[in-house]
Protein backbone atom coordinates (compact mmCIF):
# COMPACT_ATOMS: atom_id res chain seq x y z
CA UNK A 1 0.00 0.00 0.00
CA UNK A 2 1.35 3.22 -0.57
CA UNK A 3 2.17 5.41 2.41
CA UNK A 4 1.22 9.37 2.61
CA UNK A 5 4.34 10.10 1.38
CA UNK A 6 4.04 7.22 -1.80
CA UNK A 7 0.41 8.63 -2.47
CA UNK A 8 2.03 12.51 -3.09
CA UNK A 9 4.30 11.34 -5.09
CA UNK A 10 2.11 9.25 -7.26
CA UNK A 11 -0.25 12.60 -7.59
CA UNK A 12 2.81 14.91 -7.91
CA UNK A 13 3.69 12.76 -10.88
CA UNK A 14 0.31 12.68 -12.50
CA UNK A 15 0.21 16.44 -11.82
CA UNK A 16 3.72 16.81 -13.78
CA UNK A 17 3.03 14.82 -16.50
CA UNK A 18 -0.35 16.77 -16.98
CA UNK A 19 1.04 20.36 -16.13
CA UNK A 20 4.91 19.36 -17.15
CA UNK A 21 3.42 18.85 -21.02
CA UNK A 22 1.24 21.74 -21.15
CA UNK A 23 -1.21 18.95 -22.72
CA UNK A 24 -4.03 20.98 -20.65
CA UNK A 25 -3.06 24.25 -22.00
CA UNK A 26 -2.89 23.62 -25.10
CA UNK A 27 -5.85 21.57 -25.33
CA UNK A 28 -7.81 24.88 -24.34
CA UNK A 29 -5.78 27.29 -26.22
CA UNK A 30 -6.36 25.30 -29.15
CA UNK A 31 -10.13 24.99 -29.03
CA UNK A 32 -10.01 28.97 -28.51
CA UNK A 33 -7.83 29.29 -31.55
CA UNK A 34 -10.96 26.80 -33.35
CA UNK A 35 -13.61 28.79 -32.38
CA UNK A 36 -12.24 32.20 -33.10
CA UNK A 37 -11.54 30.58 -36.73
CA UNK A 38 -14.65 29.46 -36.94
CA UNK A 39 -16.06 32.88 -35.75
CA UNK A 40 -13.93 34.58 -38.31
CA UNK A 41 -15.26 32.65 -41.10
CA UNK A 42 -18.85 32.94 -40.40
CA UNK A 43 -18.13 36.87 -39.93
CA UNK A 44 -16.38 36.73 -43.53
CA UNK A 45 -19.75 34.75 -44.46
CA UNK A 46 -21.68 37.42 -43.60
CA UNK A 47 -19.62 40.07 -44.96
CA UNK A 48 -20.05 38.41 -48.45
CA UNK A 49 -23.93 38.38 -48.01
CA UNK A 50 -24.22 41.59 -46.65
CA UNK A 51 -21.89 42.39 -50.25
CA UNK A 52 -24.59 40.78 -52.18
CA UNK A 53 -26.84 42.32 -50.86
CA UNK A 54 -25.97 45.95 -50.73
CA UNK A 55 -24.82 45.44 -54.81
CA UNK A 56 -28.47 43.96 -55.28
CA UNK A 57 -30.05 47.06 -54.00
CA UNK A 58 -27.53 49.19 -55.71
CA UNK A 59 -29.20 47.63 -58.80
CA UNK A 60 -32.76 48.09 -57.66
CA UNK A 61 -32.02 51.52 -56.79
CA UNK A 62 -30.48 51.87 -60.35
CA UNK A 63 -33.41 50.18 -62.30
CA UNK A 64 -35.64 52.49 -59.92
CA UNK A 65 -34.37 55.68 -61.47
CA UNK A 66 -34.51 54.84 -64.80
CA UNK A 67 -38.46 53.83 -64.72
CA UNK A 68 -38.94 57.10 -62.65
CA UNK A 69 -37.03 58.78 -65.21
CA UNK A 70 -38.51 57.12 -68.21
CA UNK A 71 -41.92 57.72 -66.56
CA UNK A 72 -41.25 61.48 -66.29
CA UNK A 73 -40.14 61.75 -70.02
CA UNK A 74 -43.45 59.91 -70.75
CA UNK A 75 -45.46 62.14 -68.45
CA UNK A 76 -43.83 65.54 -70.28
CA UNK A 77 -44.81 64.09 -73.85
CA UNK A 78 -48.13 63.07 -73.54
CA UNK A 79 -48.72 66.67 -71.89
CA UNK A 80 -47.28 67.79 -74.76
CA UNK A 81 -49.16 65.96 -76.90
CA UNK A 82 -52.75 67.12 -75.06
CA UNK A 83 -51.64 70.27 -75.74
CA UNK A 84 -50.64 70.33 -79.22
CA UNK A 85 -54.62 67.58 -79.48
CA UNK A 86 -56.46 70.73 -77.46
CA UNK A 87 -54.75 73.58 -79.91
CA UNK A 88 -55.66 70.85 -83.05
CA UNK A 89 -59.07 70.71 -81.46
CA UNK A 90 -59.89 74.25 -81.30
CA UNK A 91 -58.25 75.05 -84.34
CA UNK A 92 -60.74 72.65 -86.32
CA UNK A 93 -63.96 74.34 -84.21
CA UNK A 94 -62.71 77.51 -85.82
CA UNK A 95 -62.16 76.21 -89.12
CA UNK A 96 -65.52 74.20 -88.68
CA UNK A 97 -67.25 78.04 -87.53
CA UNK A 98 -65.51 79.78 -90.66
CA UNK A 99 -67.24 76.53 -93.10
CA UNK A 100 -70.63 77.11 -91.73
CA UNK A 101 -70.41 80.86 -92.74
CA UNK A 102 -69.19 80.37 -96.04
CA UNK A 103 -71.74 77.68 -96.96
CA UNK A 104 -74.22 80.56 -95.23
CA UNK A 105 -73.04 83.15 -97.27
CA UNK A 106 -73.03 81.37 -100.03
CA UNK A 107 -76.43 80.08 -99.43
CA UNK A 108 -76.97 83.96 -99.60
CA UNK A 109 -75.12 84.99 -102.47
CA UNK A 110 -77.25 82.15 -104.44
CA UNK A 111 -80.54 83.45 -103.23
CA UNK A 112 -79.50 87.22 -105.02
CA UNK A 113 -78.36 85.03 -108.00
CA UNK A 114 -82.03 83.95 -108.46
CA UNK A 115 -83.75 87.17 -107.41
CA UNK A 116 -81.97 88.22 -110.70
CA UNK A 117 -81.49 85.89 -113.11
CA UNK A 118 -85.42 87.21 -113.85
CA UNK A 119 -84.48 90.36 -114.74
CA UNK A 120 -80.93 89.11 -117.15
CA UNK A 121 -81.40 89.17 -120.83
CA UNK A 122 -79.23 86.39 -122.73
CA UNK A 123 -79.17 88.61 -126.32
CA UNK A 124 -76.18 90.31 -125.90
CA UNK A 125 -77.16 93.18 -128.17
CA UNK A 126 -80.66 93.54 -126.10
CA UNK A 127 -81.22 97.61 -125.62
CA UNK A 128 -83.81 96.58 -123.08
CA UNK A 129 -81.25 95.76 -120.45
CA UNK A 130 -80.81 97.47 -117.11
CA UNK A 131 -78.40 97.89 -114.45
CA UNK A 132 -79.74 95.95 -111.82
CA UNK A 133 -79.19 96.91 -108.19
CA UNK A 134 -78.64 94.07 -105.88
CA UNK A 135 -79.62 94.93 -102.33
CA UNK A 136 -80.23 92.75 -99.56
CA UNK A 137 -83.90 92.73 -97.51
CA UNK A 138 -85.00 89.99 -95.55
CA UNK A 139 -88.42 91.04 -95.98
CA UNK A 140 -90.79 89.33 -98.84
CA UNK A 141 -92.74 92.75 -99.57
CA UNK A 142 -90.13 95.12 -100.18
CA UNK A 143 -88.64 92.54 -102.53
CA UNK A 144 -91.79 92.19 -104.18
CA UNK A 145 -91.86 95.94 -104.58
CA UNK A 146 -88.61 96.04 -106.17
CA UNK A 147 -89.92 93.32 -109.09
CA UNK A 148 -92.91 95.63 -109.64
CA UNK A 149 -90.77 98.85 -110.05
CA UNK A 150 -88.59 97.19 -112.78
CA UNK A 151 -91.71 96.01 -114.71
CA UNK A 152 -93.04 98.74 -115.17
Amino acid sequence: MLDNMGWMEFVLGVLTLVLGTGWLFTYRSYRRKAKGEAAQSEAEGWKAMQDVYEETIDDLKQSCEYIRNDRNLLREENTKLREENNMLRDKYNELEKQIIELRKELARQGRKLESVLPFACGVAGCTNRRRVEIQTYDEPTILTDTIKENEQ
